[in-house]
């Protein structure tokens, strides 16, 4: 009997093969893990880079404002403490050589001691307020008026700010890597004079990175030279163990980074700081703020050669105690404005 044959509709077609490409193997959680902390680590180091550059500019320009303004006001800075030694030199003249009662130079020393109360005149190291005569070297040549330089404080910048101390995880660390660096690095180790010198230039970056307490900069260092661990990223105990190390890094240089804003943040608060702002808008719309400031200051000249002229009066006897008395003008205007703001301030509290 012959075979039927199958009707070609309902024949069923035979299995084919299907090709796929082979799909790459996903990142293991440690490879995941280790690329994120890679990513943070650099991050950190750029942040810290770019902080530090701010603050070293900071820094700068309140060094360079000072050193402007120190040329610029020396010479009436000298004018002052001259005007300054000649009063007290001739208050000395008025006790050596005046013969006062007893009254009379109780009262020229209440002035005197008003004017170094007040800030118009130094304080005078050599005379205490109870004057005797064996006591008294009014030529003193150690005595330069040097006190005078506290009233005026606008002249002397601080140009770095207080260091903020690390902790004991942080110093270890920064420790540690330093020496690894040092070991490699040390010009020491080679003898060939091109290598023992860019060593040596290498060795000043380390040590200076390594005293400002600066890991990110010993780690850019590192990383620059290519003196990173290197690890086995199949093996899974080369990639934890590299985890952990740049867990811990970059703990640490998240303490860098919040440690230099803080400094930013305190240096721009500081009377240095504010003045750099205040110089830069001001320069910004044409003004002249040393010029200014030096303005004032011969304002005060004149107000303390005036001070200086009143002393000569009394010492060559055109003026009368009881005029000496009242004291110069602008000692008159300041005890009068002192009691002013008392009486407001009592005002204020009824």
């Amino acid at each position: 009997m012959a075979r039927k044959s199958t009707p070609a509709s309902r024949r069923v077609p035979a299995p084919t093969s299907v090709t796929t490409d082979p799909q790459p193997l996903a990142l293991s959680d440690f490879h995941l893990r280790l690329e994120f902390l890679e990513r943070e680590n650099q991050k950190s180091i750029e942040q810290i880079e770019k902080k530090r550059r701010e603050l070293n500019n900071l820094l700068e320009r309140i060094q360079e404002i000072g050193v402007e303004i120190s040329q610029r006001s020396a010479p009436l800075f000298q004018k002052l403490v001259e005007i300054d030694r000649q009063i007290h030199a001739v208050f000395a003249e008025i006790f050596n050589g005046r013969k006062l009662g007893k009254q009379t130079r109780k009262n020229v020393e209440t002035i005197y001691e008003n004017l170094q109360a007040s800030g118009l005149i130094s304080p005078n190291p050599n005379r205490s307020s109870e004057l005797d005569d064996e006591d008294e070297d009014p030529d003193d040549p150690d005595w330069d008026g040097s006190g005078y330089e506290d009233s005026y404080q606008e002249f002397n910048f601080r140009s770095e700010p207080e260091p903020k101390k690390l902790d004991r995880d942080e110093l270890k660390k920064i420790r540690q890597l330093y020496l690894r660096l040092a070991d490699v690095f040390h010009p020491d180790k080679v003898l060939d004079a091109a290598d023992k010198e860019y060593r040596t230039e290498v060795m000043k970056e380390i040590n200076q990175a390594y005293q400002a307490g600066d890991l990110a900069k010993l780690l850019t260092i590192e990383r620059q030279h290519q003196l990173g661990e290197i690890i086995d990223r199949d093996s899974e105990n080369d990639l934890a163990r590299r985890c952990d190390r740049l867990e811990q890094e970059n703990e640490f240089l998240k303490s860098q980074l919040t440690n230099i804003k803080q400094e930013i943040k305190v240096m721009k608060k500081s009377r240095e700081g504010s003045m750099v702002a205040d110089y830069r808008k001001m320069t910004k719309n044409g003004l002249d703020p040393i010029g200014e400031a030096l303005a004032q200051t011969e304002v005060q000249i004149k107000t303390i050669d005036g001070v200086y002229q009143f002393v000569v009066d009394f010492r060559d006897k055109r003026m009368t105690i009881g005029d000496f008395m009242q004291g110069p003008e602008v000692l008159r205007q300041m005890v009068e404005l002192s009691q002013e703001e008392l009486l407001m301030e009592l005002f204020s509290q009824l």
